[in-house]
């Protein structure tokens, strides 16, 4: 992708952005020991033969259990069982003392049809690393901000299968992540991937959002995303530059954009548009920097998160420090633990 170009108008009043809105941080669970649980269930579409496998085989080979959840062998329609089921399992390993963390099988769709069955209230008792990305966006959202508890924007079990999005990035950031009690710091990132300023300035705040689609869908209902004072995090897959624009409107007149302090932007995959760019057609940066101005916050590119070959371990609620700079370099600092010590 070809970098952002941005004027010097915006630039000059992206220097100084103010952090007033304070967010407190979310309950966390706490880090895992060799010997512990891990919980994988499927709260959005079903699953092939073999999709978890790799996911058992790398946790076994660290040390821990492995419990599996009913959604992960159920199909109803295009969902991993019915929306009661999925929802039963995801309260049953929130509540299961002996879970320590649970990993989501896959996206797809389904995640938002269960946030009406989820009891809240049991499961801001049992704060632990929820993981996933795509649908799972629905989760984080909904488990944020009626439970108040921190979740991990991360990969999922079939990630670790053939054929899906892997590295040894990403592999390093769960297993790593699953133990580490400290602040994270500076956000690693792959070899020869840096972050990249869209929007010059430095802004504040815990870690927000996911998925473009899953955040538009929510907007409106019990579930969407408040995101005052965070630091929201884009990312899609599959969805050409028009629709982009579709959902980043809904996200900007629906105020969201302005309620936060500054915009992480993730991975976009096959997401240009099938015709040159130029008259009677923009490119998927076009449109990106469109809203990048309109909400005239900090801005920064190539957050190693989403359906690319790469996904850091990023913990939702927990906060972060942002800096964009005017020579194209950028940073994101996470100042606290993904989780907490014994």
């Amino acid at each position: 992708m070809k970098r952002f170009c941005v004027s010097l108008a915006i630039l000059a009043a992206m220097c100084s952005v103010a952090y007033s809105a304070e967010i407190t941080a979310r309950l966390r669970g706490h880090a895992l020991k060799p010997g512990d649980c891990i919980g994988i269930l499927a709260p959005s579409g079903w699953l092939e033969s073999g999709d978890v496998d790799g996911a058992i085989e790398l946790l076994r080979s660290q040390g821990y259990r492995v419990k599996l959840a009913p959604s992960v062998s159920a199909v109803y329609g295009y969902f991993a069982g019915t929306d009661r089921k999925r929802a039963e399992d995801i309260n049953s390993f929130f509540r299961d003392k002996t879970v320590k963390a649970i990993l989501c099988a896959r996206g797809g769709y389904g995640s938002a049809r269960v946030l009406d069955k989820l009891d809240y209230k049991m499961i801001a008792r049992n704060p632990k690393p929820l993981i996933g990305y795509s649908d799972i966006t629905a989760l984080h959202i909904a488990l944020g901000e009626k439970a108040g508890i921190s979740t991990i924007h991360g990969p999922m079990a079939a990630t670790f299968s053939g054929g899906k999005p892997d590295s040894d990035y990403t592999r390093r950031q769960l297993l790593d992540g699953l133990t580490r009690d400290i602040p994270i710091g500076n956000l690693p990132m792959p070899e020869g991937r840096k972050l990249e300023t869209v929007i010059i300035g430095k802004a504040e705040g815990v870690i927000m959002g996911g998925n473009l689609s899953v955040m538009a869908s929510l907007v409106g209902t019990p579930w969407e995303l408040d995101g005052t004072g965070a630091l929201l995090l884009i990312e899609e897959v599959g969805e050409k530059p028009y629709r982009i624009d579709r959902m980043m409107n809904q996200l900007y007149q629906s105020g969201l954009l302005g309620r936060v302090n500054g915009i992480l932007l993730g991975d976009f995959v096959d997401c240009e548009s099938d015709e040159p760019s130029g008259p009677g057609n923009f490119s998927l940066d076009d449109v990106l920097l469109h809203y990048a101005e309109l909400s005239r916050k900090p801005v920064i590119r190539g957050v190693p998160s989403g359906h690319g070959g790469y996904n850091a371990f990023l913990p939702m609620g927990v906060r972060a420090r942002m800096k964009a700079n005017a020579d194209d370099t950028a940073t994101l600092v996470i100042d606290g633990p993904a989780l907490l010590g014994d």
